[in-house]
């Protein structure tokens, strides 16, 4: 009797800050602070197991031996959420959706447009994201960030170098949220901001939220 043996194949995460390096870019130290991370949006071509290269502007190749350990987009998530734990000094992160009863401080939104390998050896992160007033929803900053870090041949440079990209982004966010709760009146200019609530982005999310906040009622009446 014979056992086919299946050629074992190395699955990939991203690494969150170190405890070395969270002492070294902690932007605050709030326990108190409730922040709540989502909705993150992906592209559907980075919703998968397979890892992504982009080979060209308009081409990308799935990888057939390199494989996420979970789909990218929750792994993503994950991270970025402990990576602000880490850097705003609180552990009451709440992920999206979080229950109705749940208050949250600030909630940030993430739209992610590019979070790949090149195939000439870079990583690169494209996001544009928000922070939320977590009491009204009020739009309290807006920003877009890009990200490139040096990324070798082999799978845990890639997803280190990745890492390294959403670190950058973390970084970005978590040093806003600090500005805004301990300076309440700082906000984005007008201008900024009445172009975030008119982007696709912003309008999708809006009716997204509007869509959710009405199925609960609507199962009450019933």
């Amino acid at each position: 009797m014979f056992c086919a043996l299946a050629t074992a194949r190395p699955l990939q995460v991203l690494p969150s800050y170190s405890a070395t390096e969270s002492n070294a870019v902690q932007t605050a130290s709030n326990p108190r602070l409730i922040l709540g991370v989502g909705p993150v949006e992906f592209p559907d071509y980075l919703r998968r197991l397979p890892v992504v290269t982009r080979v060209e502007p308009h081409r990308l190749e799935l990888s057939d031996n390199k494989l996420w350990a979970e789909p990218l987009d929750k792994n993503f998530t994950g991270v970025l959420s402990e990576n602000l734990a880490t850097l705003l000094g609180t552990q009451r992160i709440e992920k999206y959706p979080w229950p109705l009863a749940t208050k949250v401080d600030y909630q940030v939104e993430v739209d992610v447009q590019r979070f790949e390998t090149t195939s000439d050896g870079q990583a690169q992160l494209v996001a544009s994201w928000i922070i939320r007033d977590g009491r009204n929803e009020s739009i309290l900053y807006a920003s877009k960030t890009a990200a490139t870090a040096a990324a070798g041949a082999d799978a845990t440079s890639a997803s280190t170098a990745l890492s390294g990209d959403l670190a950058t982004l973390s970084k970005a966010i978590a040093e806003n949220v600090t500005e805004l709760d301990q300076h309440p009146s700082a906000t984005k200019s007008e201008l900024n901001i009445e172009q975030t609530e008119r982007s696709p982005y912003h309008r999708a999310m809006k009716a997204r939220r509007q869509l959710e906040e009405s199925e609960p009622r609507a199962m009450s009446h019933s």
